[in-house]
């Protein structure tokens, strides 16, 4: 029995555009029959031509597939059916999907839970195993790929356009737009050469390796000074992923203590490497677990930034609880027995708060300043000589509303009764120390007149009744 024209054709290799027009055309005639025959419209499927055109530039385009890729395309194999079809609308939206799936097991196969930390906002709650990748919206899945470096920055972008236009030019929804066949083939070439045909970066990949080794090693002095010069080299962005990803880690109430210790030992690496805007974020996290009562993740988020040095980023109301506390500690180390031994600890948790610049927020400004002054000055036993350096450094980065918080103490009958006769030649040269920092002219005269002013003066506070009034 003779084969039909459909199942006889020449290989593709030898076709011609006039040959693969002549053969859509004839498909299109009769499926045009076919719906005049059911009194169906038939200005919904594309003019042959293009259809044809499209076909024709199709092959060049695939073969950027190898033969184990193509094997498992079952969309693009849809999408060449609704191009030949008519029906590019259609493909569109095939095409879309089987780049979806595709990013979906790359995400899979490169590492879930890094995946999943890596995006912004996501609740980890609700995202956790593979079957939830299927509730992920695609413009996260995208975010969280661009983010992890699966696909690139200019892959991303053109990947953003394409589900535009699948969400308003496709079969997805209805609509009357119309596709060309340049559009459909340029669009499949982003796809395969972006996402079907592309494995994550090298930096991606060194990533994974770490984190599979973060799990399943127990990292030593040596291991943890090759992982951090990894680290070093990594793109300032994936740094900052990576950041993210240990700190969603960190906070897990179930995971493993030698992870832990393992991401202690690497995770200051990171954060010295991450944007500031990865740091932040962070920084809010912590607030969100107070602001929920998740005492489990509040601790071990305040553990993770005390341990990159990142508790300055903490935001200004969780900041002024944690720091408050610590001058509470402080003082009562500085006011009870054995203070030559016990401030410094102290001090030393309250430096890693502000030690980068110095800043504390204004509610907790004046108890800052004074409980410094206090512990730096003494008590009648003398000055905490560990803990001096730690005061030193904070004190040094005082400015000039810190400056106008120290002239308050002219008033303040708990510093005088401190200061007494014998640490009142300490706080004028504290005052000479913070005369010669600042250029405001009211500051600098406020500090010169309690250089000048008599012991009894200042613990009288007669020093206040003839200058402070004026400036606070």
């Amino acid at each position: 029995m003779a084969k039909s024209k459909e199942t006889a054709l020449e290989p593709i290799d030898d076709w011609h555009l006039e040959d693969i027009s002549s053969y859509v055309q004839g498909v299109s005639k009769g499926l045009i029959r076919y719906l005049s025959y059911l009194d169906l419209p038939v200005d919904c499927v594309v003019d042959h031509d293009e259809r044809a055109k499209a076909i024709f530039l199709l092959p060049d385009t695939i073969s950027k597939l190898d033969k184990k890729q193509k094997s498992r395309a079952y969309y693009i194999s849809k999408f060449i059916a609704s191009c030949g079809a008519g029906l590019f609308d259609a493909a569109l939206n095939y095409l879309w999907d089987e780049t979806i799936l595709n990013l979906r097991e790359k995400v899979v196969k490169y590492d879930l839970d890094y995946f999943y930390d890596t995006i912004k906002g996501l609740d980890r709650d609700k995202f956790r195993s593979e079957s939830d990748l299927q509730d992920l919206p695609d413009w996260q899945l995208i975010e969280g790929c661009r983010e992890a470096e699966i696909i690139t920055l200019i892959g991303y972008k053109h990947l953003n356009y394409i589900r535009d236009m699948r969400n308003f030019a496709s079969a997805a929804h209805p609509n009357q737009t119309q596709l060309t066949e340049l559009m459909l083939v340029t669009w499949l070439d982003t796809c395969i050469r972006e996402v079907l045909a592309k494995e994550p970066s090298d930096s991606a990949i060194i990533v994974k390796k770490l984190l599979v080794n973060i799990r399943e090693e127990v990292f030593d002095g040596s291991m943890a000074s090759h992982i951090e010069s990894k680290i070093q080299e990594l793109p300032e962005e994936l740094s900052g992923t990576l950041l993210r990803s240990l700190f969603g880690m960190y906070v897990d109430k179930n995971l493993n203590f030698t992870v832990k210790n393992n991401i202690d030992l690497i995770a200051k690496s990171a954060w010295l490497r991450a944007d500031e805007s990865i740091k932040r974020d962070i920084g809010l996290k912590y607030a969100s677990y107070c602001a929920n009562g998740d005492s489990a993740r509040m601790k071990f988020a305040s553990i993770f930034l005390n341990n990159v040095d990142g508790l300055r980023y903490l935001s200004e109301d969780i900041k002024s609880v944690e720091i408050k506390q610590k001058l509470d500690h402080l003082m009562t180390a500085h006011n009870y027995y054995n203070n030559f031994y016990n401030e410094e600890p102290h001090a030393k948790n309250l430096y890693k708060y502000v030690h980068e610049t110095g800043e504390v927020p204004e509610s907790i400004r004046y108890d800052y300043v004074k409980s410094l002054v206090i512990c730096r000055l003494g008590n009648s036993f003398g000055v905490a000589r560990s803990a001096v350096p730690y005061y030193d450094e904070m004190i040094k980065k005082f400015q000039d509303d810190y400056i106008k918080e120290f002239l308050r103490f002219s008033k303040d009958e708990e510093v005088l009764v401190n200061i007494g006769d014998h640490r009142i030649d300490a706080f004028k040269e504290m005052a000479k120390s913070f005369a010669e920092i600042t250029r405001n002219p009211l500051l600098k005269k406020g500090l010169e007149i309690l250089m000048r002013s008599k012991k009894e003066d200042i613990i009288e506070k007669k020093y206040y009744m003839k200058f402070g009034a004026l400036i606070l």
